[in-house]
């Protein structure tokens, strides 16, 4: 690699990270600004821990609101003066969540509380679906295979779900359909991208219909002509058996009083990065990904490797789906994925293809769910409820917008391959 290409890269996020850097600044001077000149003196917002103990701490708005735009903006100075990957990234991590606790304590109603327990632990409760359809993204992809088929996936696992756990009555036997029905559906994109080369990103869209389309024939065929088709068994959390642990401020309700899908999920993700990362069929997986030909030569199957691989990718959002409707508790009802298994592409490029970035990317979206959910309850709600329901999607935009510039993929992803292709 040349000198100039070497300096390229470096400067490259040297100058994005300027640009974020500058606009932390001016964000800061007007949430600060505003502040000082709309918010009464008198004005206080509470904060209170809500599962466990009954604790709350009330303080100035004004104060707050001032001191974090204030270190919003040394933040953004920090980014302007160290502009490096590593050090840039958690300036504008934290000058970024300096933000939103100021803008929070300045929507919060007086005397209403921010629930400080039931937002985290809704957070991470609401961020599964994104972790489950990230990581199937994160698995195909990292093959060479784009998975634009969550959405559907996301449906038939939902569907499969409801349907077998109301049959059996037994929540763990609709988990388990919702897995296979995910397998299956995976099944025509590898078959088609690995045997005969098809466009991917076609036949990810074409699947999401047929999903789309069969589940909600199926409901009307099955689930409305036959109610007891529909009430699926829930699953409980696991608080009661874990003790004093539940007990816990903050932590307690957040880890250790969920259901069974939130460890799975972490779980997952561990899973996942290790295999990635630490064994041998993570070397080839990623090898495929990046340089078919050069694993092929190495004696790799690459096109079995990536059929196998994005079946696998399937499994995990097909479990994923499960969540819709046993883990909520819920019934099944047409398209309720209602688009988060796009949602769910996104958080994968805003965390890299690398599960522990995944995990972080998808806190973040649950946090914009968990917060839509506390605000259209919150009495004297300032913000138009139609709004608060684009609030997840908006984050998705600005994620995107902000990450895909610096967020490399696969070199191989999409592309088709040929066995003996150079």
């Amino acid at each position: 690699m040349s000198t100039q290409a070497q300096v390229a890269v470096p400067d490259k996020v040297s100058r994005r990270f300027t640009s974020v850097g500058y606009g932390l600044i001016g964000l800061a001077v007007v949430l600060g600004g505003l502040g000082l000149l709309l918010i009464d003196a008198g004005r206080t917002t509470t904060y209170r821990l809500d599962q466990t103990v009954d604790s709350s701490w009330t303080v100035g708005t004004l104060p707050v609101v001032v001191t974090l735009s204030v270190l919003a903006a040394l933040a953004g100075i920090a980014v302007l003066v160290m502009p490096d990957l590593r050090f840039g990234s958690v300036a504008v991590g934290g000058g970024a969540a300096a933000l939103v606790i100021a803008a929070l304590s300045w929507t919060v109603t007086p005397g209403v509380g921010f629930p400080i327990e039931f937002v985290l632990a809704t957070t991470l409760f609401l961020s599964l679906p994104f972790i489950f359809g990230a990581l199937s993204g994160v698995v195909a992809e990292r093959s060479g295979v784009i998975n634009l088929g969550i959405e559907g996936q996301f449906l038939t696992g939902a569907f499969t779900a409801a349907l077998l756990a109301s049959v059996s009555g037994n929540a763990y036997v609709g988990m388990l359909a919702a897995t296979i029905s995910g397998v299956c559906s995976t099944l025509l994109l590898a078959w088609l991208a690995t045997r005969f080369q098809v466009n991917q990103v076609v036949t990810g869209i074409i699947l999401n219909l047929l999903a789309l389309g069969l589940t909600g024939f199926l409901y009307e065929r099955l689930m409305r002509a036959d109610g007891s088709l529909n009430q699926p068994a829930g699953v409980q959390k696991l608080g009661d058996s874990l003790g004093f642990l539940p007990d816990i401020p903050i932590l307690g309700p957040v880890l250790f009083d969920q259901n069974i899908f939130v460890y799975v999920a972490l779980a997952c993700v561990f899973a996942v990065s290790f295999l990635l990362f630490r064994t041998r069929w993570g070397l080839r997986t990623r090898a495929v990904g990046e340089h078919p030909a050069a694993a092929d030569a190495a004696g790799i199957n690459v096109n079995r490797l990536r059929f196998w691989n994005v079946t696998v990718a399937g499994a995990l959002s097909g479990f994923g789906g499960a969540f819709f409707t046993i883990a909520n508790n819920v019934s099944f009802s047409k398209n309720m994925t209602a688009g988060l298994g796009f949602v769910a592409l996104a958080v994968m490029i805003v965390g890299r293809w690398h599960p522990f970035g995944v995990l972080t990317a998808a806190l973040l979206f649950g946090f914009s769910s968990a917060l839509q959910r506390f605000l259209n309850t919150m009495p004297g709600n300032p913000i138009p409820t139609e709004f608060l329901g684009m609030l997840p999607y908006i984050v998705t935009l600005v994620m995107v917008a902000g990450f895909i510039g610096r967020a490399v993929a696969p070199a191989a992803d999409g592309i088709p391959y040929t066995p003996g292709d150079k």
